[in-house]
This record gives C-alpha cells, sequence and structure tokens, in this order.
C-alpha cells in the first residue's frame, strides 16, 4: 500500500464522542465511544466503523473510560492479545506489544500530547495531534506507512483509548496508586 496522509475531526455529538475522517484509499472511517445514559456509568467500549476496515472493538479497562490497562481488544471477530510492557518510568521504557494471526505489533506513546506510533515489519502509523478545534481536543493528524485497512483499524480505534499506562505521566501516578492498592504491576525503579 501507498503512503499517505490524513486528518480525523473531532465527533461531539449527544451521547458519542470520537474522530472521523477520510482515511485515504480505504475511505471514510468512525471511531466513537459512546458516553452511556444519564445516571448510569460511562460505556467502556470504542468501535471503528467504514466499509473497507475489519470490523473492530475495544472495551474494558480500568477506570470510566475503555483502557489499555486491562482493556481488550477484537478485530475481525478475532481477539489481540495485547501485553503491556513496563520497564520502568522513563520515557521509551513503556510499550504495548500486540499479536494478531501472525502480526506482531508494537505501540508507543511518543508525546505529551497523545502523540503515538503502532507499527511492524515494514509498517509504520503515526499519529499526532493536529489542528485546534474549539470545545474538543482537536483534530488527529495520522501518517501512514506500508499499512493495510487491518493495521490502520488497531492504531485509529487505539485513539479513543485511555493510553495513560504507556506515558511518563501514568507512570507517575500509577506508582503510588500501586503501592496503595496493591496493584502487582511492577512500574520499575525508574
Amino acid at each position: 500500500m501507498d503512503d499517505f496522509e490524513f486528518e480525523l475531526e473531532p465527533v461531539r455529538e449527544d451521547r458519542l464522542r470520537g474522530y472521523r475522517g477520510v482515511a485515504g484509499p480505504f475511505g471514510s472511517v468512525d471511531i466513537t465511544r459512546p458516553l452511556g445514559a444519564p445516571g448510569q456509568g460511562a460505556s467502556r467500549q470504542v468501535t471503528l466503523e467504514g466499509a473497507q476496515f475489519p470490523e473492530t472493538l475495544f472495551g474494558g479497562g480500568a477506570g470510566v473510560l475503555p483502557s489499555l490497562d486491562g482493556g481488550w481488544l477484537r478485530v475481525d471477530g478475532t481477539i489481540v492479545d495485547l501485553e503491556l510492557k513496563i520497564k520502568g518510568i522513563r520515557k521509551g521504557s513503556r510499550w504495548l506489544e500486540l499479536a494478531f494471526r501472525e502480526r506482531r505489533y508494537t505501540y508507543n506513546v511518543t508525546g505529551g500530547s497523545g502523540d503515538a506510533r503502532l507499527s511492524r515489519d515494514g509498517v509504520t502509523i503515526t499519529t499526532t495531534r493536529g489542528r485546534p478545534v474549539p470545545m474538543t481536543s482537536g483534530t488527529r493528524r495520522v501518517k501512514v506507512e506500508g499499512a493495510d485497512s487491518t493495521d490502520l483499524a488497531i492504531a485509529l480505534v487505539l485513539e479513543q483509548v485511555d493510553r495513560s499506562a504507556l506515558s511518563l505521566g501514568g507512570a507517575l501516578f500509577a506508582a503510588p496508586m500501586n503501592v496503595l492498592f496493591g496493584r502487582s504491576r511492577d512500574e520499575g525503579a525508574g
């Protein structure tokens, strides 16, 4: 597949949040999560929909948002193995390994504004902060190198997932919480 770039626009409709855009040759895509009914807890699911994309759903995790910390991902009816790798607190010492069928991915948060990168052999998908949009977190810029619709679906659905477990801030918050509440994850010595 050729390399290309596109922008995702924020979606803020009634009880729905997420992003929507045209993903180059793969056409329209929506990445959304429902907020839940009034008086009920928030929904912890994210769906990715697009005619040329595999069925993609992320759910669960710690907290009120769908989260990498304890969440699950299903693509085209197959559960993706997710494994948080935490070697310390410093930048670059936290990442997510994903295994989907014969594919092996690495996912990192690369910047303070939620910038992220999903990669496997010959494929890189980078998401960065785009232009500001009032009352939202703004658009997201997506740069795609060598990816197919499955690679792109995995990277895009993670845009609506709490990825703080991979960030420095998340590490700093998690370390005392793990001690106080007895979580078994080792945050490393730094």
